[in-house]
């Protein structure tokens, strides 16, 4: 065989080793070949718009775990590391994909065995918040009101376990505030830190809002697919573990959760 059939790098590989038969750069070739075939596929990041953790503005994607995956692909060399849909699609995505993470993720028992949980985030309280003025809520007047939730989370089985009867869900947080202030819900019912995040973010007054009653916790994190090498999450935990050391996580925790 003549080594100008070779591949490229086949070729620099006989070039660089002139002593070396044919043979031995076909041998190099395919075991390289097979080192590369198991190298584990990298690992990309999907969010939906979950302010204060991710969200897209006028001037680009931001947000807390936004820009601490940004930070931790920067460590390893990678580009493009986020890519936003709506968020009930992500997780769907995420728990059927092959290499991807998502991000806020809150860790429920039901979905406990179905992700890899990488980076704890926050640990929230959900609360029932409703317009400010009016009458006051009790939670046993509001499992008959009118209460809107993100499609897709998991909190919707705390309403149901509470016996609400008019859940109704919505795409995101906008879309929520939205339909509180014209009537259409009696309550929103959320994590605290997203829907005061979501609040500022749309120009509403936090005092035209009030929180009506408190209902569950959880923690919410970073996590990825099954199908996640523990090699390729150890990449990403190291790279944490180097922003934690030099200041990095602190400094974007003061300038997002301040």
């Amino acid at each position: 065989m003549d080594p100008a059939d070779f591949p490229l790098s086949r070729r620099r590989l006989c070039a660089w080793a002139p002593c070396l038969p044919v043979s031995a750069c076909a041998s190099w070739a395919a075991t390289s070949h097979a080192a590369s075939a198991a190298e584990p596929a990298p690992l990309r990041w999907v969010a939906g718009d979950l302010p204060p953790f991710a969200w897209q503005s006028s001037e680009g994607p931001q947000g807390y775990a936004y820009e601490l995956a940004q930070l931790m692909a920067e460590r390893l060399g990678r580009r493009d590391a986020v890519q936003f849909f709506p968020w009930a699609r992500a997780v769907r995505m995420t728990e059927a994909g092959e290499a991807l993470g998502v991000f806020p993720l809150a860790r429920t028992p039901d979905r406990e065995h179905k992700f890899r949980w990488l980076i704890l985030l926050m640990h929230v309280s959900y609360a029932l918040v409703g317009r400010a003025g009016g009458g006051a809520l009790s939670l046993e007047t509001l499992r008959s009101r009118r209460v809107g939730v993100l499609r897709g989370s998991p909190i919707i089985k705390n309403l149901q376990a509470e016996r609400f009867s008019q859940i109704i869900e919505a795409k995101d947080y906008k879309d929520l505030l939205r339909m509180l202030r014209s009537d259409m819900l009696d309550a929103i019912y959320a994590g605290a830190p997203m829907l005061n995040a979501a609040i500022e973010l749309n120009g509403y007054a936090r005092s035209a809002f009030r929180t009506l009653a408190h209902l569950g916790e959880a923690d919410l994190y970073m996590g990825c697919s099954l199908h996640v090498s523990e090699v390729e999450t150890d990449r990403w935990l190291h790279a944490y573990q180097q922003l934690v050391a030099d200041g990095s996580v602190a400094r974007l925790q003061q300038r997002y959760f301040r």
